[in-house]
């Protein structure tokens, strides 16, 4: 079957500390490394939570993504960074002014405060980067209602209020609502812009990219960055047999009986440990699986690791 042409995976980047709570940039290093034997990434994505600005000072979330930015670009790769989570304006206008001088592809741009139903303040701050002649990727997680608490998805005005902006060239669609997901790839087809899906794995993504869907942010590949020119071409190509082993023997497993008992964060950390990228270790205050806990989840990671073998190998 001959190959069509798509962007491939936008793939998260993970931080990694060492025990002193220091960032382990060797880690780092090497994960990026090897992704760059990929050649089924559409961006890499240094982001607010897999990238853990929140444990992190404006200095070494400018340190971070500097050195990010330069790492990617020796290994042509393209790469979307985001900014400190905390802020007022001028230290934003201050760190976009600095990282605008590493040329990033876009600034992934996390509204932080609580929503009144006003939507001047967030396309004030979805503008900031175009003043420093930035590229602005969207990411859009429910909003925190500023009434009673609770988490709402974007309104559709707001949305596309958003994707008008001149400066804007995506988004992250991450409400994990499918009547959202499919306004927003629909908005982003009528603005030409990039829809990268967030949540529900590649089971969800399948679901969209009959209507248009062509990129999505990694999950288990996070861990498995191997298997990203095996796994991305045969979902884009319907290749049904691999699909169908992928999500039995990785995905299934590893979101049912390990994101479902311990969550997202604490589990792709433990697996990127497993398989060899970096430790489990965290920053104060961020909470981090046990060695007991660590150690129930090593039989089902083993068995990935085994039908990981078996799709490198085409022993499937």
């Amino acid at each position: 079957m001959d190959e069509k042409k798509y962007s491939g995976l936008t793939v998260s980047i993970p931080l990694f500390f060492n025990k002193d709570e220091s960032i382990d940039y060797h880690s780092l290093d090497n994960y990026i490394k090897e992704l760059s034997s990929q050649s089924h990434i559409s961006a890499v994505y240094s982001m607010a939570y897999n990238t853990r600005y929140r444990m992190l000072s404006d200095e070494e979330v400018l340190s971070l993504n500097k050195r990010i930015l330069d790492i990617t670009r020796d290994y042509n790769l393209t790469c979307y960074v985001g900014h400190p989570y905390i802020f007022n304006r001028s230290r934003l206008q201050n760190y976009l002014m600095e990282i605008a001088k590493h040329k990033p592809a876009g600034i992934s741009m996390l509204y932080p405060e609580r929503y009144y139903g006003i939507d001047e303040p967030l396309i004030e701050f979805f503008n900031m980067p175009s003043n420093y002649g930035l590229k602005v990727v969207l990411h859009e997680m429910k909003l925190v209602s500023g009434f009673d608490g609770e988490l709402i998805n974007w309104p559709k005005t707001l949305i596309q209020k958003a994707l008008e902006i001149d400066s804007v060239i995506g988004i992250k669609e991450d409400s994990k609502d499918d009547q959202i997901t499919q306004f927003v790839l629909d908005e982003c087809k009528r603005n030409n812009l990039k829809c990268i899906l967030a949540g529900g794995g590649k089971t969800r993504a399948l679901k969209f990219i009959k209507k248009g869907l062509d990129t999505w942010l990694n999950g288990t590949t996070m861990f498995l960055p191997k298997a990203i020119d095996y796994i991305y071409p045969a979902i884009m190509n319907e290749d049904i047999n691999m699909v169908n082993f992928y999500v039995d023997n990785i995905e299934r497993p590893f979101f049912e009986k390990i994101v479902k008992k311990y969550g997202w964060h604490l589990a792709h950390k433990a697996a990127l440990e497993f398989f060899g990228y970096g430790s489990r270790h965290e920053r104060f205050p961020h909470s981090v699986l046990t060695d007991a806990d660590y150690n129930k989840l090593e039989v089902t990671l083993k068995n990935i690791k085994i039908s990981v073998k078996q799709i490198l190998n085409n022993e499937r």
